[in-house]
């Protein structure tokens, strides 16, 4: 398994991420993650070469899953279009 910085979340926090599959991803490639707060997104920024394997057991931030799809990137645009009015009737 290779493993890959990642920019995620909502803040843009990077962390280090382990691929489940053999699949390898480029540099500004958009993918699906899981991180301790679930499955996120997220933009690939590079591959971790130099970490030897022993290592990552304890050092990486979480799982790097897939590529996003096209359904995938029609369910992210559709939610922020709803996200102002979703925000607005939560503080009601």
């Amino acid at each position: 398994m290779a493993n890959y910085f990642v920019r995620f979340g909502f803040g843009g926090h990077i962390g280090r991420f382990a691929a489940v599959d053999a699949t390898v991803y480029l540099r500004g490639g958009r993918v699906i993650c899981r991180t301790e707060r679930g499955l996120e997104t997220g933009e690939v920024l590079g591959s971790d070469d130099r970490i030897a394997e022993s290592n990552l057991a304890e050092s990486h931030d979480g799982q790097l899953l897939r590529p996003l799809t096209i359904e995938d990137e029609l369910l992210l645009e559709r939610l922020n279009r709803h996200r102002e009015r979703a925000f607005e009737a939560c503080q009601e």
